[in-house]
């Protein structure tokens, strides 16, 4: 499988497994909390041509924050 068969057409995951520990600590924003939170474990995810790191907020949604274009 190359490197095409990790993608998907709208929205995708890169390297599978959904909220990876990672090295470095991102800045989040829970919109339902009104608080920004770091947080190293998220997941990273291609959508409309960008990318996006995903972590789960402590009011319990999805905060997403932008990385860069794909």
């Amino acid at each position: 499988m190359g490197i095409m068969g990790i993608f998907k057409s709208e929205s995708t995951m890169i390297a599978g497994a959904p909220a990876t520990s990672h090295s470095s600590e991102l800045n989040f924003y829970d919109v339902k909390g009104r608080q920004k939170f770091n947080s190293s474990k998220y997941s990273i995810i291609v959508k409309s041509g960008r990318k996006f790191a995903v972590a789960k907020a402590p009011s319990g949604i999805d905060a997403y924050r932008i990385i860069g274009k794909a």
